[in-house]
């Protein structure tokens, strides 16, 4: 009797831990730093924003890119601007992330960006489907990498499928 107890317990308890989600923190200090990224006339970070910026790309990535570009390290509590160490801030959202290197001075040094499930752009997408004629688009893929004062590298990832063939495509813009 004490183990049916003891099992009906442990049961109970497990369901409710399945139920929970997971919570984004946000702290007061991240919350006035984002609120200072989106509410900014003037980039902080204009050359990355230039860079990374290309024509018809989904509206997620650009949501996404004007938040790291107008992210102000320099009001959060971590930021020591007699330190000579770099901050590393990850933006997150559902399955896409960024994770962004700012130096001391609190400028952007490095991007490197992870989009999925996103839209393709029009030309690649036009050019998918006059180069495989009756394949579907089936899952699409963006990694950017942007480095301060080099060339930024995007690239597609596509996954194409035709009945029961599949092929992954690797397209670099």
């Amino acid at each position: 009797m004490k183990t049916y107890v003891l099992g009906f317990l442990f049961l109970g308890l497990t369901n409710l831990t399945i139920a929970q989600n997971d919570l984004a923190v946000v702290s007061t200090t991240n919350q006035n730093a984002y609120l200072n990224s989106t509410s900014s006339k003037t980039v902080l970070n204009s050359e990355y924003i230039k860079t990374v910026d290309h024509v018809d790309q989904s509206k997620k990535m650009s949501l996404m890119q004007n938040l790291v570009a107008n992210y102000d390290i320099k009001t959060t509590d971590i930021y020591r601007s007699n330190s000579e160490g770099s901050y590393t801030i990850d933006f997150k959202e559902g399955e896409n992330a960024i994770s962004a290197i700012f130096d001391n001075k609190g400028s952007l040094i490095s991007c490197e960006e992870n989009y999925q499930a996103i839209k393709l752009p029009y030309a690649i997408s036009s050019k998918l489907v006059k180069d495989y004629p009756n394949w579907s688009i089936k899952a699409v893929e963006c990694e950017i990498n942007y480095v301060k004062d080099s060339e930024r590298t995007i690239v597609y990832k596509v996954a194409i499928k035709n009945g029961q063939k599949s092929k992954n495509i690797s397209i670099k813009v």
